[in-house]
């Protein structure tokens, strides 16, 4: 079975959904816990991890991703690294724990999540 771009995509979405629901739950957890500006925290770092992510998933399928997907990688990882330096550069209150937890929870969870949504299909 040809592993198109709209199942890329479909996977994807199905992925970055379920994540999106633990980081909500994490973040409304942190929120009452700790504070809301952990909970911003905690979301900001799933979304500089995600954006590249979701960014470099889409550009695979590309002309140019077909020639250069190191290069693709290069470009999310340092996407990402940037990121984090303007976040830490123009947060008041940074938060390090929340923001790498959240981080973390979409660098393990998406991957976890996409398997099981391209294994269910098959």
């Amino acid at each position: 079975m040809e592993y198109t771009r709209k199942k890329l995509a479909h996977h994807l979405i199905r992925a970055l959904s379920q994540t999106s629901v633990v980081i909500v739950v994490l973040a409304i957890s942190t929120w009452v816990l700790w504070s809301l500006n952990a909970a911003i925290a905690l979301c900001a770092g799933a979304a500089i991890i995600a954006g590249p992510q979701i960014w470099l998933a889409m550009s695979m399928f590309s002309r140019f991703g077909a020639q250069a997907p190191t290069l693709l990688g290069i470009a999310k990882f340092s996407l990402s690294a940037l990121l984090f330096g303007v976040w830490f550069a123009r947060a008041q209150d940074p938060q390090p724990g929340p923001l790498f937890l959240g981080a973390i929870v979409v660098l393990v969870c998406s991957p976890v999540f996409y398997y099981l949504a391209a294994k269910d299909e098959n």
